[in-house]
């Protein structure tokens, strides 16, 4: 059954509903689309507009620090040195690849198929190595006794892991069980796009004009027609042709196919084209370099435009990654349940100078930060000087209860202190 729905699957005999039982498919599956173009997942990449969404997407996430940590009621306790997890996550998730190609592999997977996959290695009950698989060649399936398995396809057969030996990321999706597969529901975008630029292609490929055809007065008889051919055919277009000279004969005329770039406004389609794509993604087109209507409500600011990719784009992601590897790597019980993952999104959020000189400094002013710890944030040496790992406040921050009343000095009360004094 499993290697009979891995074939409807490839050749787009799929249904877009899943069944309670069986394979579970991502959406409507094909390689085919309106436009008439094929459209692979791989030639999907070759798009422009799809290698720049991916690429900003996986860069963006990719290098964002991945932090391992406990969970002790409120707190967060960092994780204990060279912990398993930890090392694999940050250090070497397998034998073949550095914590940075490994997410790269992932968030590829994330954006172009809306799920990723990797084997959980494991020796006894420790876990020791995490593989991406291909997506393409993977399929979830729930058995008769509901449960969840993934019969993956190898050059040996079909090869069926236990939900338990699988990281799966999901992207968005309306079953729970995978997600709605990017590539699929945006094939025919794709083709439109691939279909502009082959035509766009031909024409400077005919020194940007389009064909034409040669009439004569009279009908040609079957050998002055064969003629004909030999002596004007590739004249007519082909930018090698583009500057030589015609000679017309027997009352020939030459007229040129009035379908310009311009008129059939292909300029104006692959320009749409690149924003159609950028919505799939949930990218900005403004961040690909596609300029539209959504442009004018960008934010003016280079840290507010990065809050927003953050908040609209990203977020996803990193939400995925964090309930995935927790999921999938962490015990529900035992010494290692309260382990956590979280990024430190602060490194995509650049400010200037002067606004990180502000953000720190109040936060060393109120016991938010030491002293220490903002130099740190600064990449500054720590410092040794006295009370500099310590948190420190302003004194004139105190409660309402405590303001000094008009008489409180009568009772021979010390002065309160001075708003300019400090307090270390």
């Amino acid at each position: 059954m499993t290697i009979y729905n891995t074939f409807r699957r490839f050749w787009g005999l799929g249904s877009l509903s899943n069944p309670d039982t069986g394979a579970q498919i991502g959406g409507p599956v094909g390689l085919s689309t309106a436009s008439g173009e094929s459209v692979t997942d791989e030639r999907a990449l070759k798009i422009s507009a799809v290698w720049a969404c991916v690429q900003l997407i996986t860069n963006s996430v990719a290098g964002l620090p991945l932090q391992v940590y406990r969970e002790k009621g409120t707190e967060r306790v960092p994780i204990e040195p060279r912990h398993g997890l930890a090392d694999i996550l940050t250090r070497r998730p397998n034998p073949y690849m550095k914590p940075r190609d490994f997410r790269t592999a992932m968030t590829v997977q994330m954006c172009l198929w809306s799920n990723a996959y990797a084997e959980i290695g494991r020796i006894g009950n420790r876990i020791v190595s995490i593989t991406p698989l291909r997506p393409g060649r993977m399929v979830p399936v729930i058995d008769g006794n509901g449960d969840l398995t993934y019969h993956y396809t190898t050059v040996q057969g079909i090869k069926v892991y236990a939900a338990s030996s699988i990281l799966h990321l999901k992207g968005f999706g309306t079953d729970g069980f995978v997600g709605a597969e990017r590539n699929n529901y945006a094939r025919e975008s794709y083709g439109l796009t691939v279909a502009a630029e082959t035509f766009a292609a031909k024409q400077f490929a005919n020194g940007g004009r389009p064909g034409g055809v040669l009439m004569f007065d009279a009908f040609l008889k079957p050998e002055q027609r064969t003629q004909a051919k030999t002596l004007y055919e590739g004249l007519t277009e082909g930018a090698i042709n583009s500057n030589r000279i015609w000679v017309l004969e027997g009352g020939s005329k030459y007229q040129a196919l009035d379908f310009s770039a311009d008129q059939m406004q292909m300029i104006a389609t692959r320009s749409q084209q690149l924003s159609e794509v950028a919505r799939y993604f949930g990218v900005p087109g403004v961040m690909i370099g596609a300029g539209d209507s959504t442009t004018a409500a960008w934010p003016a600011s280079f840290e507010q435009q990065m809050l927003s990719f953050l908040t609209f784009t990203l977020q996803a992601y990193l939400d995925e990654w964090k309930a995935g590897l927790e999921y999938a790597l962490v015990p529900m019980t035992g010494a290692d349940a309260d382990v956590r993952f979280d990024h430190d999104t602060a490194p995509l959020v650049k400010m200037d100078s002067t606004a990180k000189a502000a953000y720190l400094s109040t936060l060393v002013q109120n016991g938010l930060m030491t002293r220490n710890e903002g130099r740190n944030k600064l990449g500054l040496p720590k410092s040794d000087e006295d009370h500099a790992d310590n948190l420190t406040i302003q004194v004139n921050l105190s409660t309402l209860d405590k303001e000094a009343t008009p008489n409180d000095n009568q009772d021979n009360k010390p002065a309160r202190p001075m708003p300019t004094q400090i307090r270390q």
